[in-house]
């Protein structure tokens, strides 16, 4: 009978604490504010060196600073390896890789809302959809 009152309690205790966030915040989607994906990505191989092209929508919102930046995810054998940062709207960028392995590259737009659109409580740094591209 001992058994079966902790076996209660214990579940009791455990429902309580699951129920104990706030789902608001969770579950809040009116941030409006959102980059197009990178457009044309494609790649150029020559012995160790990708080069990898791509070009920037003509429809950014005004709610963004310029120039953006580009954000390019380097998947090495399924294992994410590094992220290198490309300013001032370069479209393009040139990364050493093992040409024995295969490599997917995930880029994507950066943005900051400028001062007038940022809405508090969310932050000012925003990224588009990521584009995948695999070399193999």
């Amino acid at each position: 009978m001992r058994k079966i009152g902790k076996l209660i309690i214990v579940t009791l205790i455990l429902v309580l604490f699951t129920g104990c966030y706030d789902r608001d915040i969770i579950d809040r989607k009116d941030f409006n504010h959102s980059l197009p994906k990178v457009e044309n990505l494609s790649y150029t191989l020559e012995g160790n060196v990708v080069t990898l092209s791509w070009q920037i929508p003509g429809n950014i919102p005004q709610d963004f600073n310029r120039p953006l930046e580009a954000s390019i995810q380097v998947v090495e054998d399924d294992i994410y390896r590094q992220r290198i940062s490309v300013f001032d709207e370069i479209n393009s960028a040139q990364i050493t890789i093992d040409p024995n392995k295969e490599y997917r590259f995930i880029v994507k737009l950066l943005g900051f809302l400028t001062p007038e659109a940022k809405e508090e409580g969310f932050t000012d740094r925003v990224f588009s959809e990521g584009v995948v591209i695999k070399i193999e």
